[in-house]
């Protein structure tokens, strides 16, 4: 077996996925950190979010929420709750951009998957589940 080379080979995906994503979302001026804060309202665009939760759904230090944050509200894709002066929650011009953005991920994901069999998707899913579930116990 080569597990030596399976870092090497996770880090190659990440990094060529985040070049792939960022220059899709150039166009809409939105980074990676802003992504996954996005993402997180798009699974409920309803819900209201404190900064200590992104912390905790996104996995990055608040500094990092912190700054993301401020950049989505200042692009008017998120806004302060009025019940929640903690809390946060998409905007009409965030929940539009949620139709204009999916697509985009669900095209990348029919691409990075293509002539794979499910089985073997599946499979990997359990394998990287593993791996993601022993590195937070380490962490």
């Amino acid at each position: 077996m080569h597990t030596e080379k399976l870092g090497d080979l996770v880090m190659n995906i990440y990094k060529n996925l985040k070049t792939k994503i960022e220059r899709d979302l150039k166009h809409y001026d939105i980074g990676m950190g802003q992504m996954q804060i996005l993402m997180t309202f798009f699974n409920d665009i309803e819900n209201t979010l404190t900064q200590n939760d992104l912390v905790k759904l996104v996995g990055v230090d608040k500094g990092n929420i912190s700054r993301s944050v401020l950049k989505l509200l200042e692009k008017g894709y998120i806004e302060q709750s009025d019940i929640n002066k903690k809390g946060y929650r998409l905007t009409a011009k965030g929940v539009d951009l949620k139709s204009e953005i999916v697509p985009i991920f669900i095209s990348l994901n029919a691409l990075i998957t293509k002539d794979i069999d499910p089985s073997d998707i599946n499979q990997t899913l359990i394998t990287l589940t593993k791996i993601s579930e022993n590195l937070e116990g380490i962490i």
